[in-house]
């Protein structure tokens, strides 16, 4: 493969992944990138309060995206943000009874699609290919942050 076409077939599957993944959800009004917000919120509220500012780190977000889909997300029933005890300008994000409905159904998805991305693959490509995809968005990491 030369290496021009990297990109190309990391396109085409981000792609893959997001149809999939729109065309499960679209029935409940539900993107994507929301349903793996709802995944990360469902994870990390099971042991701390979650934030904003943790979403942009753990996403590499910006912040006015993130606000723009945690507004997003409130108005449609998704989630519930709450002051935080001894500083009110904090707001932790909870998630509705809605969410953890969604959050079962894309869960069970997931789950089948990454079966499906490494069906043909032994153990040991898998755990290679897993590596291989940290490693390059580690590249592009490094990368940007040595051009600024």
């Amino acid at each position: 493969m030369e290496k021009k076409e990297i990109g190309k077939y990391i396109q085409i599957v981000s792609r893959q992944l997001k149809r999939n993944m729109d065309e499960t959800l679209n029935k409940y009004n539900v993107t994507g990138v929301q349903s793996m917000l709802i995944g990360y919120i469902y994870k990390k509220s099971k042991n701390e309060e979650v934030f904003a500012k943790d979403i942009e780190e753990e996403f590499e977000m910006r912040k006015a995206t993130v606000a723009g889909i945690i507004q997003l997300m409130e108005t449609n029933g998704l989630i519930e943000r709450r002051a935080k005890e001894g500083d009110c300008r904090l707001k932790s994000i909870v998630l509705t009874q809605k969410a953890l409905e969604i959050q079962k159904i894309a869960k069970k998805q997931i789950d089948i699609t990454e079966k499906n991305i490494v069906k043909e693959m032994t153990k040991e490509e898998q755990i290679q290919f897993l590596q291989l995809l940290k490693k390059a968005s580690s590249n592009l990491e490094n990368c940007k942050k040595s051009m600024h």
